[in-house]
């Protein structure tokens, strides 16, 4: 076997043990101010005062990575407490996506939710990006 050979084989294996050293990130922001930035790595729950939110507020989740996914739906959903989706935003574009936080109270209040688990989809993923909290 020649030296290419072998320089060859080893490094078409070696590639096929490595991922992608980029991780997803998502910014979370109420209204338009920053109020979270994660990663797949750092999941702390958000706190929202309940007295403080207004009819209009909006909270905006802002997905990224290195694969992004551009055919079907993204959008956002919680778990009911027999663990059915409920959706709460969904888009077609590459968007951000928005909700109205009373939209997430209210669904809170008829589905009578113990936690607000906010998970993100689109065609290659469906993950826990972040606890909600309203107090």
């Amino acid at each position: 076997m020649s030296l290419f050979a072998l320089i060859l084989a080893f490094a078409v294996n070696t590639h096929a043990h490595f991922k992608p050293d980029t991780v997803d990130y998502w910014h979370v922001k109420y209204n338009d101010k920053t109020i979270a930035e994660y990663t797949d790595f750092d999941k702390k729950p958000i706190l929202i005062k309940k007295q403080r939110i207004k009819d209009a507020d909006i909270l905006t989740v802002e997905y990224g990575n290195d694969t992004p996914c551009y055919e079907g739906d993204k959008g956002l959903y919680i778990l009911s407490n027999d663990k059915k989706r409920i959706a709460i935003t969904s888009v077609k574009t590459n968007q951000p996506l928005k909700v109205y936080l009373n939209y997430i109270i209210a669904t809170k209040a008829y589905y009578h939710l113990k936690n607000l688990d906010i998970y993100y989809f689109d065609c290659r993923r469906d993950n826990l990006i972040f606890r909600l909290k309203i107090e």
